[in-house]
């Protein structure tokens, strides 16, 4: 039986594959519109997407791999296991914050200094939950 048939193997495998597949299909189409375009800005785009596509699938595959190697495996069970709270609302605060933040680059000072003090705030909460674990 293959690796991939086996669904408890196959991990991350398919997901590698969509990408590469992904990655593929950009570089080609960058290709064909050079070819036919003759427009740098476009082509340009889709072969960064490919790459994007590339690195992402190729990082995919490494660590189906790696999962599946039996030496690793011992060495993660021996390995204490990072603590990740529960949940949180303090990861919605960074992401608001960041919006808020981020839109006041464009609209202002009026947003980029509340953006500012909700980004700071929420991290900081975030890593005071982590480190109290409750």
């Amino acid at each position: 039986m293959s690796q991939d048939a086996d669904p408890e193997l196959a991990g991350g495998r398919i997901e590698a594959r969509m990408y590469l597949g992904i990655a593929l299909f950009l570089l080609l189409a960058g290709a064909i519109y050079l070819f036919f375009a003759y427009e740098e800005a476009g082509t340009v785009l889709l072969i960064v997407g490919a790459a994007m596509g590339l690195l992402l699938g190729g990082y995919l595959e490494v660590q189906s791999r790696r999962r599946h190697d039996p030496s690793e495996r011992d060495a993660e069970d021996a390995v204490e296991q990072h603590y990740q709270p529960e949940a949180s609302i303090w990861p919605f605060g960074v992401g608001m914050g960041a919006v808020l933040f981020l839109n006041g680059l464009a609209l202002g000072l009026w947003a980029v200094l509340p953006g500012a003090a909700v980004t700071a705030g929420s991290v900081w909460g975030y890593a005071r939950q982590s480190k109290r674990r409750d």
